[in-house]
């Protein structure tokens, strides 16, 4: 089964539908439907999909992975949690660096001027 398949069904399974889904990761209802029918997503977009889901990404990539070990795997989905977590700040911490170089290139050409 690929990764949109098991996105609709256990969204299906969780009651809710694509808008609702779209409005807990902050993205549109028509990313997750292109993303239920195609299967394409960035790690991050299914990171987000699975966090809101209440399942570790291993759900949706790993074929071997069921039901069952998903709900026992609050330990390893605690790490993976921690790792988007640590992401997220340092994507954060690269955004600030970026408009700082972005602050000191614009006072350069005001110098220069």
């Amino acid at each position: 089964m690929d990764i949109g398949q098991k996105i609709k069904i256990l969204r299906a399974k969780k009651g809710i539908n694509q808008q609702e889904l779209a409005d807990l990761i902050n993205k549109t209802r028509t990313l997750i439907s292109h993303i239920e029918v195609t299967s394409k997503v960035n790690y991050y977009t299914l990171s987000e999909i699975a966090n809101a889901l209440d399942v570790p990404v291993e759900y949706f990539t790993d074929d071997n992975f069921d039901d069952n070990i998903a709900a026992e795997a609050g330990v390893h989905y605690s790490n993976l949690k921690d790792k988007v977590i640590k992401l997220e700040r340092e994507v954060e911490l690269l955004n600030e660096i970026i408009a700082n170089q972005k602050e000191i290139i614009k006072q350069l050409k005001e110098r220069l001027k």
